[in-house]
């Protein structure tokens, strides 16, 4: 791998072509030194000029790589770029001319500073998004040799040895008189590093760059969940989808339609932060719409009823009794109460059994016709295997919502998933996995979250997932974990204050159905039951960076039950009221669901779908 300056290079998200050049160039030997985004003064000018590369070798010399992306391409003698609208525009310089000024400005700035030898520098035009023969030329300052297409940066080293000996074959051109004057020494290496690192342009923060990348993310995957939103608001249906695929978000435009409809919409969920997180998108719906974990929902209508059972076991009161006697006061026509909702939405649906599931449909008004929508992906049943039948089945083999390379991640360790891992993945640093131990993890995870701070990350922006409570693994609340404190309640968004200075920790369970930008996982060291299952869970919650600590935890003691207390019938569990939270924390939760806020419902239309059908891209 080449040396790259800055070290971590980051581009924004936007400039595509830059980022797919810099891939390639990453590959490069690493006897290679590779500068992004040089700005040297133009004395003709007096302008600043700015090198999207400099690649710097001991036997190729300096190359300046000028790189044009889509919408860029010649007319004749000139160049032009097309812009948002589908205009065009002529270019004031061509990317000939343009590369000519950068060698002189180069050359001018390394005289001034003064180097022993100066190398040769040669120029070369990367154009990955333009449809070129590899022999074609754009003129005679663009000769074939010295263009980069998509085909030619696939092999990045062969293709500039080719721009740099002119088409010459290298092991023929290399010991020619004009090879000598491209080769740079260990002393010039030295006075050339010396002179071009204060001449680099600052790197955007870690923080910019991810909220950038989720701005490009939302805008690329707008159209297609609009339109999926529109297909799936007129039936029942139950999608299947993989990690990044927008469930969560279609959950919500889905109801956002049916609200607009008139509809009364009632959407379940079991994890209580993600319907605390729903709830902050959808407020403005007011009464049409109302969210809640469907054990809250389950209890508050027994409750109503006179129909809660006794608890001897939390565990058996919430999965069997509240169900089962949830089950029998919607199947009597006597006891249940009367129809409020015309629409139900169930999502992370793979964690309610399906028999808690379709006596919700006593429910709706019309339990036959109404539209249900469910939402699940089976590869994240941590607490139970749920093989839902209600609805149209689809699959949605999408990729919206997450950096590839984390979906690659997430699928590899665990094989079973039932998703396709995706292939050439760009090499840019989103996913990292260190292996680390029970004795060093605390040590290695305030590393990285010093190396995350002087990035420019947020505490906002990251979360700690492990498959223990924090509490069990020995960290308190308010604890300083490298540069942040941890928040380690397992209500996070509830109460006066944001703690925005605090880093989120948290079980994977309670992370369920929520995002982060920057994701840390502690993986356990023991062999674990559901280990492949908890890794998968835990990296489809990262959005944009993944960080694992292989084998960190070793595996928590844990208290045995006094026998006394068992079987003895106890009063049902109290549920702690709905607290709002607070407008710092309502933030927090809606950038967990970076969900489109502002987003409206266009008009209906009828959607035509088949059985057993797919949605893949």
């Amino acid at each position: 791998m080449a040396i790259t300056h800055p070290d971590p290079v980051r581009i924004p998200p936007h400039l595509l072509s830059e980022r797919e050049v810099l891939n390639h160039l990453r590959t490069l030997p690493p006897d290679t030194h590779v500068f992004a985004r040089v700005r040297l003064l133009d004395a003709e000018t007096n302008l600043d000029r700015e090198i999207d590369f400099l690649v710097v070798h001991p036997e190729l010399g300096l190359v300046i790589v000028e790189v044009k992306g889509r919408g860029v391409e010649p007319r004749g003698d000139y160049w032009i770029r097309r812009n948002a609208e589908g205009r065009e525009e002529r270019l004031d310089e061509t990317p000939g001319e343009q590369l000519l000024a950068q060698q002189y400005a180069l050359l001018a700035f390394l005289t001034k500073a003064g180097l022993s030898f100066r190398p040769q520098v040669t120029r070369v035009l990367a154009l990955p998004m333009l449809p070129l023969r590899e022999d074609q030329d754009l003129g005679p300052d663009l000769p074939a040799c010295r263009i980069l297409t998509r085909e030619k940066l696939k092999r990045p080293f062969e293709s500039l040895r080719m721009a740099v000996t002119g088409g010459v074959a290298w092991d023929k051109w290399r010991w020619t008189p004009e090879a000598k004057h491209h080769q740079v020494r260990p002393e010039v290496m030295r006075q050339l590093l010396g002179a071009l690192l204060p001449e680099l342009l600052p790197n955007a923060s870690l923080a910019e760059i991810l909220k950038a990348e989720g701005r490009v993310q939302d805008l690329m995957a707008a159209t297609l969940l609009d339109h999926l939103a529109q297909n799936f608001s007129g039936g029942r249906f139950h999608l299947k989808g993989g990690p990044g695929s927008g469930k969560s978000l279609l959950a919500r435009k889905v109801s956002r339609l049916w609200a607009s409809e008139g509809r009364r919409v009632l959407v379940l969920a079991f994890n209580r932060a993600l319907t605390t997180a729903t709830q902050c998108v959808l407020d403005e719906l007011g009464e049409r719409v109302q969210v809640s974990t469907y054990h809250d929902y389950a209890v508050n209508l027994l409750a109503d009823a006179r129909r809660l059972p006794p608890s001897t076991d939390t565990a058996i009161f919430f999965n069997q009794a509240v169900p089962e006697a949830l089950a029998d006061l919607l199947s009597d026509p006597e006891l249940r109460p009367a129809p409020q909702w015309d629409a139900l939405v169930v999502d992370e649906a793979q964690d309610l059994d399906p028999s808690w599931v379709k006596p919700l449909l006593g429910l709706l008004g019309d339990p036959e016709s109404d539209p249900v929508l469910l939402l699940e992906d089976p590869a994240q049943s941590i607490y139970r295997e749920a093989r839902h039948d209600l609805g149209q089945p689809w699959r949605l083999d999408l990729s919206l919502r997450q950096h590839p390379a984390l979906r690659r991640a997430a699928c590899l360790a665990f094989p079973a998933c039932g998703w396709e891992a995706p292939e050439n993945i760009p090499e840019d640093g989103a996913f990292l996995a260190q292996r680390s131990s029970p004795e060093t993890w605390k040590r290695d995870l305030a590393k990285h979250l010093e190396t995350l701070a002087q990035a420019g990350a947020q505490p906002g922006q990251v979360m700690i997932l492990a498959p223990h409570r924090p509490a069990s693994l020995g960290l308190k609340d308010g604890q300083m974990m490298g540069p942040w404190g941890l928040n380690t309640q397992p209500d996070w968004w509830e109460g006066d204050e944001a703690r925005a200075d605090q880093v989120r920790m948290g079980t994977v369970q309670a992370f369920k159905g929520l995002e982060a930008d920057i994701v840390i996982y502690l993986a356990p060291a023991y062999r674990h039951a559901d280990g492949a299952r908890l890794a998968y869970t835990a990296y489809s919650r990262a959005r944009h960076r993944l960080i694992v600590l292989e084998k960190a935890l070793a595996e928590p003691v844990r208290p045995k039950v006094p026998e006394a207390s068992q079987g003895k019938p106890q009063p049902a569990p109290a549920l702690p009221p709905r607290k709002l939270p607070s407008e710092g924390a309502r933030e927090s939760l809606t950038a967990a669901l970076t969900a489109a806020r502002n987003w409206r419902p266009n008009r209906k239309q009828k959607p035509e779908t088949e059985s057993d059908a797919e949605v893949s891209c």
